[in-house]
C-alpha cells in the first residue's frame, strides 16, 4: 500500500509546492478535511486558513487563501490565489495587514464590496499571524484589539 500522495499546490503566479506527502489537512467551507493517500475523489471549496502538510513524521505549515481543491486518489491540487510557507511569513508585514483590515472595516458599511475585500484581508493576516507565531512559539494577540 502506498503511504504517499502527491501535493500540488498553485497559485495564479506559479506552482509555489509538488511533493510527495503523507497527508495533507485543509481548511474548507464545510469545515478542515484531511487527506490520505487512496483517499477517494472531491471537489472542495477552500476558505482562507492554515494548510498543513505531513511529511516524514514532521509537519509543515502553509498560509493560504480561497480557492478550490481537487483530490483524484493520487494527487492533491490545491488552487488558491495565495499561498505562503511558514518560513516565508513575515510576521510584521502580517500585524500592520490586519491592523489596516480592521481600519478599513470600521471606515465602511458591512454591506459594502469594500468591506468584504477588508474581511478577506483580515482572514488572510490573522491566518498568516497564527502561523508565524506557531514558528516563533509566542502567544496569538487578541484578534478582537
Amino acid at each position: 500500500m502506498n503511504h504517499q500522495i502527491e501535493l500540488k499546490i498553485v497559485t495564479p503566479e506559479k506552482v509555489i509546492y509538488q511533493d510527495m506527502v503523507e497527508s495533507v489537512s485543509i481548511p474548507t467551507r464545510e469545515g478542515e478535511i484531511t487527506i490520505l493517500p487512496q483517499h477517494l475523489p472531491v471537489i472542495a471549496a477552500i476558505k482562507p486558513g492554515e494548510l498543513r502538510i505531513k511529511i516524514d513524521g514532521k509537519t509543515e505549515f502553509f498560509s493560504i487563501t480561497r480557492g478550490v481543491a481537487e483530490v483524484d486518489g493520487k494527487l492533491i491540487t490545491v488552487l488558491t490565489d495565495a499561498a505562503e510557507k511558514s518560513m516565508d511569513i513575515n510576521e510584521d508585514r502580517a500585524e500592520k495587514a490586519r491592523q489596516k483590515a480592521k481600519e478599513i472595516m470600521a471606515g465602511v458599511k458591512q454591506g459594502e464590496e469594500q468591506y468584504a475585500d477588508a474581511v478577506a484581508q483580515l482572514e488572510r493576516a490573522i491566518s498568516r499571524l497564527r502561523i508565524a507565531k506557531r514558528r516563533s512559539g509566542s502567544r496569538m494577540p487578541n484578534i478582537n484589539q
